[in-house]
């Protein structure tokens, strides 16, 4: 495995696993909300001001190979407790470089991925979203 995922805790307190509740894709954010597993009424919003270049949303039940590859390299309770994560040398950012000959090179990609409780959700983006709190 090439890949170094890391856990990546964007604002302090957060709860360890979410579920997604909603993606929202407009001209003006990308916007994923998300709720805590246990309290759907404790909400978190993961917002990218302007677009992103690229992003994914996968049922869990079909991404078992990532799920499997995390669990031989990090152990099950890297991932299997915690939403959010980073991945570098990423797969997913290495293809976007190979789909686009190089010009998404030009710029530094960030992953980010959120494994929540029902589904996979990878973003590449040039910068860091904000997170807020909503109820």
């Amino acid at each position: 495995m090439n890949e170094q995922w890391e856990r990546w805790e964007p604002i302090k307190r957060l709860s360890n696993k979410y579920y997604i509740e909603s993606i929202s894709d407009s001209i003006k954010c990308f916007k994923i909300t998300l709720c805590e597993s246990n309290d759907e009424r404790k909400k978190v919003e993961v917002i990218f001001d302007d677009s992103v270049h690229a992003y994914r949303s996968t049922d869990e039940s079909f991404n078992l190979k990532t799920i499997n590859t995390l669990d031989e390299h990090y152990g099950t309770r890297f991932y299997s407790n915690w939403t959010f994560f980073k991945v570098n040398n990423s797969e997913y950012t290495n293809w976007l470089y190979e789909q686009s000959y190089g010009i998404a090179a030009s710029q530094p990609l960030i992953h980010f991925c959120l494994i929540a409780s029902d589904s996979i959700v990878d973003v590449i983006a040039a910068y860091e979203p904000k997170i807020e709190r909503i109820s």
